[in-house]
């Protein structure tokens, strides 16, 4: 899925979410969320190899025969020679049939032999299915990653503790991606984890117990648009198919805290809402959407007017 920007700035980190009166600081506003918007390096649909072949063919000339003055007197061949020029004729027809060529039965009927069908070509292997992690731990911690390949992953992450949670995804020079989580307390979601850059390692700052386990993309949740889909806090959810053309949808959030949507699709992601507190609206789905990232800190609900 190559991803280029549709609405000119990309987003850049993570919708912030407020903290609580613990550290003292207001809601963020809308304008707070600035997610990183780079290009998809990963496709979610990969375009297929295109083969050229080159055809050789090669032609020749038969020389003249050259030119006599003189008239050539040919003597007439003994009964003995005609019949040995029959004989050798008849070899040489034999040994350069071809076996496509029509051979006559018995009873005198011509068969035709089909030449033997050249084997299809084999099937191109399938690209190795990279196994879905799953990390562990307690507290502050930093997890390296291992190459991701051309394989799209999403995570399910929890905490189990009082304080904040946070976690970011790295890159190989140790620079901060995207702020993946930003929680207070105990938190359980659905992010996105290389959707843009591939991350090198993830740094998690936490209080309490936490997991990380990954999962292929395919495997994420999907709406057909047939009904209302429901689903609570951070998530992400398969919308293949649901936008064509001019798409309009009714979102509605029953949070406290940053409401943000962005539709991934053939183009940057769209940040389609992104509101505070309790919502209910419309607003259309782009053309192509692909998937839903859905920043929530409450039950949300989508479905097509």
């Amino acid at each position: 899925m190559a991803i280029t920007s549709r609405h000119g700035a990309p987003p850049s980190a993570r919708a912030s979410r407020p903290a609580p009166e613990l550290h003292g600081d207001a809601l963020p506003g809308p304008e707070q969320v600035n997610r990183r918007r780079t290009t998809l390096a990963r496709s979610l649909f990969l375009s297929p190899l295109l083969a050229t072949a080159v055809l050789m063919s090669g032609c020749g000339m038969a020389p003249a025969a050259p030119a006599d003055d003189e008239p050539t007197v040919t003597a007439e061949p003994s009964a003995t020679e005609e019949a040995a020029t029959e004989e050798d004729a008849a070899t040489a027809t034999d040994e350069g049939a071809d076996v496509s060529d029509t051979t006559a039965d018995d009873d005198g009927s011509e068969n035709t032999v089909d030449a033997v069908p050249e084997p299809a070509p084999e099937p191109e292997p399938e690209p190795e299915q990279i196994d879905a992690p799953s990390f562990t731990g307690s507290g502050s911690d930093v997890v390296m990653l291992d190459p991701l390949g051309e394989a799209v992953f999403y995570a399910e992450v929890t905490h189990d503790g009082t304080g904040n949670v946070a976690l970011w995804s790295v890159d190989g020079n140790g620079q901060d991606i995207d702020l993946l989580v930003n929680e207070i307390g105990n938190y359980s979601g659905q992010v996105a984890i290389n959707f843009s850059e591939e991350p090198s390692a993830l740094r998690v700052e936490a209080d309490g117990d936490w997991t990380i386990t990954f999962h292929h993309l395919n495997e994420a949740p999907r709406w057909d648009g047939s009904d209302t889909y429901e689903a609570t806090g951070d998530s992400l959810v398969i919308v293949d198919g649901v936008a064509d053309g001019l798409t309009p949808v009714t979102l509605t959030h029953a949070g406290e805290s940053n409401f943000a949507i962005w539709a991934w699709g053939k183009s940057s992601p769209d940040l389609i809402v992104n509101e505070i507190g309790r919502y209910d609206g419309t607003t259309l789905l782009p053309d192509g959407s692909l998937v839903l990232q859905v920043d929530a800190d409450g039950p949300w609900t989508i479905s097509v007017e």
